[in-house]
């Protein structure tokens, strides 16, 4: 169970803003006991007061650990500890861009393809380049932290031939290939493109996830790029019932 909780304290770890530290701090209380099940959190004023941190920090925290199916809140009662587990799927956070970086560290990439291709029609289109253009082709399943962890995506990883002379994987990969990349070229991903698909899991897929068929499910496309053109394509296809995607977009106020 310990392995299981860690997987989850990764997925909110690495990351600055301070409400962050708030909902890793509540957590670990509430795996720990305190408050125990069916108790009240301290209340948004005493948080507040406590960690100094303004109102709407306070319940983008309490937000997270909603999410992670620990905690419920009421209008007028407070918010009520519900689980001391958090609810068995991967939780990615988000913050900032910088935060896809914590994704693959808090997960492991179990390989099962790496090679050279030829893109076809299809594949030339997702990576937005010509037909036969090379690529490096890398695919596997994710995994959370726990080696026991069901499997939370399969994924497939597609970097221009240009750049594709990097470090074979060994059986696993735990980190980003885009840092690879730019750690190989001496380069840096200037822009990132992200799509999220609902889709339903069928076939193959299916038995690879271990989902019932027609499951539903996400796709979500990151594509990376070097000023204006494509250096990596990531697809990712994941169960909806163990995989939730959060990210938080801070807005700053204009000066008139």
């Amino acid at each position: 169970m310990q392995d299981e909780t860690d997987a989850y304290t990764a997925a909110l770890a690495a990351t600055p803003p301070r409400h962050l530290d708030l909902a890793r701090t509540l957590m670990q209380e509430i795996l720990n006991g305190n408050p125990p099940v069916g108790e009240l959190l301290p209340t948004e004023a005493e948080l507040c007061e406590k960690w100094n941190l303004s109102r709407y920090a306070v319940r983008q925290a309490v937000q997270k650990l909603s999410s992670l199916g620990l905690v419920t809140r009421q209008a007028g009662v407070g918010t009520r500890v519900i689980s001391d587990r958090p609810q068995s799927r991967f939780m990615q956070v988000m913050d900032s861009p910088a935060d896809l970086a914590s994704y693959a560290k808090g997960t492991i990439l179990r390989t099962s393809v790496y090679e050279q291709i030829k893109a076809n029609e299809t594949q030339a289109a997702l990576l937005r380049s010509p037909p036969r253009t090379g690529w490096l082709h890398i695919a596997g399943t994710r995994y959370g932290a726990a080696p026991a962890n069901e499997p939370i995506g399969l994924v497939d990883i597609y970097v221009d031939g240009a750049f594709s002379e990097l470090p074979r994987p060994g059986e696993t990969l735990d980190v980003p290939v885009y840092t690879m990349v730019e750690k190989q070229y001496g380069i840096k991903i200037t822009r990132v493109e992200q799509e999220v698909q609902g889709l339903l899991i069928e076939g193959p897929q299916a038995v690879a996830l271990q989902v019932p068929e027609a499951s539903p499910g996400l796709r979500i496309i990151r594509t990376y790029f070097l000023r204006d053109r494509v250096v990596v394509v990531t697809t990712g296809v994941h169960p909806a019932s163990r995989f939730s995607y959060s990210t938080t977009y801070q807005l700053t106020q204009s000066v008139a």
